[in-house]
């Protein structure tokens, strides 16, 4: 009797973290929808500042959020997690060319194409990060920090456009802006290498320390 009940409590269980996954993916397809479809999405693409700080930032986000990898898979991610990294990369540091920008603005297809690919970036960062150890991240940590202020002095002191379909104020906006975003997160970082605000990574559950 005791072996049927624990049988029923674990079908139980697995139903419920199916539902509780399958609400999450709708909600975060809804949010995706509203971040590229009108009227949020071509507002947020009317400024350089809001295109790449607000929603690039959040097509990945739903990604990380999607890409919640079970503890018992690490493992057999962990062989992959170099060319999910790369593949992260890649996809962000193409999305940042100015050419592409203009080509989002300009073209639906490839605006679609942008927050698709971004969200399965996020998703690959997810994986790797949770299959990778304390000094890789350590190290995406440094280049997520030194990409902001390389691509913020960049875009401030550009004495041209870079992007056809934002003007140069706008870019200067953004380069101070990425300068600023750099600041904070540096601040972040330091804030907790010295244990000021708690470390929590990126499993199944999110109540892993470490």
């Amino acid at each position: 009797m005791r072996c049927c009940d624990s049988r029923a409590y674990i079908a139980a269980r697995a139903l419920l973290l199916h539902d509780s996954a399958m609400r999450r993916a709708a909600w975060l397809g809804a949010i995706w929808l509203v971040l590229w479809l009108p009227p949020v999405g071509p507002w947020l693409t009317g400024t350089m500042t809001a295109h790449m700080l607000v929603q690039i930032p959040l097509f990945v986000a739903i990604g990380i959020r999607l890409g919640r990898m079970p503890d018992r898979w690490i493992d057999a991610v962990r062989p992959y997690r170099w060319a999910l990294l790369l593949l992260a990369g890649t996809t962000l540091m193409l999305w940042m060319i100015p050419r592409m920008l203009d080509l989002a603005v300009q073209s639906w297809t490839v605006d679609v194409a942008k927050a698709g690919s971004l969200t399965w970036a996020g998703m690959a960062l997810r994986w790797a990060w949770q299959a990778s150890g304390p000094v890789v991240r350590g190290l995406l940590h440094v280049e997520a920090l030194a990409t902001l202020w390389r691509l913020g002095w960049l875009y401030l002191e550009s004495p041209t456009r870079l992007c056809l379909q934002y003007g140069q104020d706008d870019q200067a906006r953004l380069g101070a802006a990425l300068l600023v975003s750099g600041a904070l997160y540096a601040v972040w970082l330091t804030a907790r290498g010295l244990g000021v605000i708690p470390v929590v990574s990126l499993r199944t559950h999110g109540r892993s320390r470490g």
